[in-house]
């Protein structure tokens, strides 16, 4: 693959989108180590795993951002494959974690294959979409882009990982709007999905049913499935204006916040840093996003300004998903908040989807 010599590649960087990243990371890596500043016996194992895998992240990130886009589009179909056999494997030989069997264990480290399917997805739709942009938003364009999104959703419903194959369809259908779908078209899809998703209701496992009902109606059961939201949103209002401080969030240290270091991070910031903190929290996502929307306006390649779009409503995806849990206006999905929840799969995939557009960006746009 022809690549861009480290001397270009430097020069060539959105240093914008690369310095709103490594903000991101750092607020995330510095939540993860005040979590266990005032327990009795710290565990900082998962800070330092998080070190790591952002060190590997990095290297991730140069290369990907190294190699010519054009390069990545010729073998889309095999990165395609690959993706689907490692969703297959994992359903084989995978380990189960709260009742979802996602990760490949290896030397004490685990691996989970959707997170490198939501990046593959984007580079293979961008793909089939601009191979097929002259056919605009038609019927069958529709149709075999569904099915290429089908195959990983229903693999990942297979583990079961509800969040992510809704995170999926998403990604699916936030890309096929940039073909331009006439609106009576679109609503048809939406009704077509909400037909399959109504029926597929009946195959989701207990808790997944409970997670939905619980977003219809939080108060229903505050002890049991709306505990995780109910102590969320304490804890988000506990921080008031500028926060406990860090380590000193009750709801968090005293571990009334479950999974605080995944799913409920957002709360813990908010916690400890108050609505101030917040604030500059979300100023650095917008500041993350603007830079795709600077590059799709800017970009003169139609697969790379489609592989910066789907990035782009990933990311979105990924950040309301989770935000809109932690404060009770979405279902509570598991979807990770990106670069500031723990887990090493999550944060290298994103590093290499931010690698991958910043190798667009420097390629096809005007400004660097």
């Amino acid at each position: 693959m022809a690549m861009i010599p480290f001397r270009g590649l430097f020069r060539r960087f959105d240093w914008v989108l690369f310095g709103a990243t490594l903000l991101l990371v750092a607020v995330g890596i510095a939540t993860l180590f005040s979590i266990t500043l005032n327990v009795e016996q710290p565990r900082i194992e998962k800070f330092y795993r998080q070190l790591i895998s952002f060190g590997i992240g990095l290297v991730v990130l140069a290369i990907a951002a190294a190699v010519d886009f054009r390069k990545v589009r010729s073998y889309a179909w095999v990165l395609y494959g690959i993706g689907l056999a490692t969703l297959s494997a994992v359903l084989i030989v995978g380990t189960t974690l709260r009742g979802t069997t996602g990760w490949f264990s290896f030397l004490g480290s685990t691996f989970q294959p959707v997170e490198l399917m939501k990046v593959l997805l984007v580079v293979v739709l961008a793909r089939y979409l601009s191979d097929h942009a002259d056919e605009g938003a038609s019927w069958r364009v529709i149709g075999f882009s569904g099915g290429i999104i089908a195959l990983p959703t229903v693999l990942v419903m297979l583990q079961p990982d509800l969040g992510s194959a809704m995170l999926l369809v998403g990604l699916w259908l936030g890309m096929l709007l940039f073909l331009k779908m006439p609106l009576r078209r679109f609503a048809m899809l939406i009704l077509g999905i909400a037909v399959v998703a109504s029926i597929g209701w009946f195959g989701l496992q207990g808790y997944q049913q409970k997670r939905i009902m619980t977003f219809l109606n939080p108060g229903s059961d505050p002890l049991r499935s709306g505990y995780n939201v109910r102590q969320a949103v304490v804890a988000i209002g506990s921080g008031k204006l500028f926060g406990r401080g860090l380590g000193l969030g009750t709801q968090s240290q005293l571990n009334f916040l479950p999974t605080q270091d995944t799913d409920f991070i957002f709360a813990v910031i908010a916690e400890e840093l108050g609505f101030v903190g917040v604030l500059v929290l979300l100023f650095l996502f917008s500041a993350f996003l603007s830079r795709f929307i600077r590059g799709i306006r800017s970009s003169r390649d139609l697969f790379g300004n489609l592989l910066l779009a789907g990035t782009m409503i990933l990311f979105t995806f990924e950040i309301l998903l989770n935000i809109g849990g932690n404060i009770g206006l979405l279902p509570l999905t598991g979807i990770p908040l990106p670069f500031l929840s723990y887990g090493g799969s999550a944060l290298i995939c994103s590093l290499l989807a931010v690698g991958l557009s910043m190798g667009v960006i420097s390629r096809t746009t005007s400004y660097h």
